[in-house]
């Protein structure tokens, strides 16, 4: 009969490999992203975080600073204002650069497959260049889009883009803006957590 020495530790069995089920969804690198900036609300530097995600948002950013205004607001809902306003401010700077990207790049478009804005189309009770036809007409676009629930940066590029004149290009995002930053704020401040089923950022 074997006896078992207790000073011998018995041999260890390597633990079983952790294998993630086939069938669980992968997290693209937008919802990281999206979850990222949104996890920035609950640290000292939120605002700050905002306000420059704000900016980014009107040219390259591909999250809106909605994600992070909802759960500050939610923090803290008697700043709800202070938060809309600067939100708002930021995003304006953010649009302008963004304008002067879509002027830049329309410039080197319009040169390198040699279209000219200048030409005259008076037809279909229609008068006037095609850039200043395309001015005209984009900026309520640009209106409508700044509130509605559309990437701002479309907004203010594709407005350089189309040379929408600069005034314009100012009261469709200031309007457009301002709706959508306090709107966004007040029905959260209000209605509190419930507000998330009704927003789509």
């Amino acid at each position: 009969m074997s006896s078992i020495d207790p000073s011998v530790p018995p041999p260890q069995t390597p633990p079983a490999p952790t294998v993630a089920p086939a069938d669980a969804p992968k997290v693209s690198w937008y919802r990281r992203l999206y979850l990222r900036v949104e996890a920035a609300a609950s640290t000292p530097h939120a605002l700050a975080t905002m306000l420059a995600v704000a900016v980014v948002d009107g040219s390259i950013f591909p999250i809106p600073p909605f994600a992070i205004l909802i759960p500050m607001v939610l923090a803290q809902p008697k700043k709800w204002v202070r938060y809309c306003l600067l939100g708002t401010l930021a995003s304006l700077v953010g649009g302008l650069i963004g304008y002067g990207l879509g002027a830049f790049v329309g410039e080197g478009i319009t040169q390198l497959l040699n279209i000219d804005l200048n030409v005259r189309v008076d037809r279909f009770g229609v008068s006037g260049t095609v850039g200043e036809l395309l001015g005209r007409n984009f900026w309520v676009l640009a209106l409508l889009c700044s509130i509605l629930p559309t990437p701002f940066k479309i907004v203010a590029i594709g407005s350089g883009l189309v040379s929408v004149p600069l005034e314009q290009f100012l009261v469709a995002s200031v309007i457009g803006r301002s709706v959508r930053f306090f709107l966004v704020g007040s029905v959260v401040r209000f209605f509190g957590p419930t507000a998330r089923k009704w927003l789509r950022v």
